[in-house]
């Protein structure tokens, strides 16, 4: 068995056998601490507007959740991390405990909010029109196109980033 080497990188761990779960879950407990410490100061303020809140949301936890989320390819262990720490999140900004059994999408029609993963499905689909638009020697767009020439590993193939941008299911969604 060979030895896992991991270094840090912007604040991302970078391992070689390219461990979404953890990678994913070190930056969901990071945006959940930072959402818990702004909850005294800014999510129980009751003079502060929700769309304000949502404003501040956006700017800081957001961004620590879902950093390099446009060159990730997403599985459904990672979308789960993604919607609970959001939704612990929106609760809190939106004054709701789980207890007061409100569903996700009312809390998110409260916040005038789209889902993370859709979010996160539109910024990689933006990062993929940019690559294509760049010049055919650049780095990046060697990297998408080229297929490994390895054989894979047994077991379930790890998901793809280009498929992780073109769900059958979004795709229904969408159509309608």
């Amino acid at each position: 068995m060979r030895k896992e080497s991991s270094f840090k990188y912007l604040g991302a761990n970078i391992t070689s056998n390219r461990n979404l779960k953890n990678e994913v879950k070190a930056q969901t407990t990071k945006a959940s601490l930072i959402s818990g410490y702004l909850r005294d100061v800014f999510w129980r303020n009751k003079y502060m507007s929700t769309r304000s809140k949502v404003r501040i949301y956006k700017t800081c936890v957001r961004p620590v959740m879902t950093y390099a989320i446009e060159t990730r390819a997403e599985n459904t262990v990672t979308k789960r991390l993604l919607r609970t720490t959001e939704m612990r999140a929106l609760r809190s900004i939106a004054g709701y405990t789980l207890l007061d059994r409100k569903r996700n999408e009312e809390i998110r029609d409260i916040c005038d909010i789209q889902d993370v993963v859709r979010w996160a499905r539109k910024r990689r689909r933006a990062w993929r029109d940019h690559v294509d638009r760049m010049s055919d020697d650049r780095l990046a767009k060697i990297a998408k196109e080229e297929k490994p020439n390895t054989s894979r590993p047994p077991g379930r193939p790890p998901t793809r980033w280009y498929e992780s941008w073109s769900s059958s299911s979004q795709q229904q969604l969408e159509n309608h």
